[in-house]
C-alpha cells in the first residue's frame, strides 16, 4: 500500500513523497496480521514518521498502476499542521514537494479504479 499527505492552501499544493526525483509515494509492506491496510498505513505514519495521526483526515482513495496494484491513501492535515510538517521533514527520506513537480508520479495513479481491501 502507499500513502501521502497533501497540504493545500492559497499559495500552493504539496504532497509528501520519498526520495529525490523521480519521487515516490510512501510505501508500506503488508504485514501478516489482522490490521487493515488503512491501520497499517496509519501505524507507519505514527511509529516510523512520528506523526500524530489524530491530526490527519483521509481525503481520497485511489489505486496505483504497476505489476502489483496498490491502494493509495491520501490524507490531509486538519489540526497542528506545523507539528505534522516538522515531523515529516525531520525524516530525511521524506519531503513535501509542489504538485507541479509530480506530474510523472501522478501518471501512476488510476483515478477511475476503485481501491480494494485485502
Amino acid at each position: 500500500m502507499a500513502g501521502t499527505i497533501v497540504i493545500s492552501n492559497d499559495k500552493k499544493t504539496t504532497f509528501l513523497v520519498t526520495g529525490d526525483a523521480p519521487y515516490q509515494f510512501l510505501s508500506v509492506d503488508k504485514k501478516e496480521n489482522t490490521e487493515t491496510v488503512l491501520a497499517m498505513m496509519l501505524d507507519y505514519l505514527k511509529q516510523s514518521v512520528g506523526v500524530d495521526t489524530d491530526c490527519l483526515r483521509l481525503e481520497e482513495l485511489a489505486m496505483l498502476k504497476g505489476k502489483s496494484k496498490q491502494t493509495l491513501f491520501v490524507f490531509s492535515i486538519h489540526d497542528h499542521e506545523q507539528d505534522v510538517v516538522a515531523k515529516c521533514n525531520h525524516n530525511q527520506k521524506l519531503k513535501f514537494v509542489e504538485v507541479e513537480q509530480l506530474h510523472t508520479l501522478f501518471q501512476t495513479v488510476e483515478m477511475d479504479t476503485a481501491p480494494f481491501f485485502e
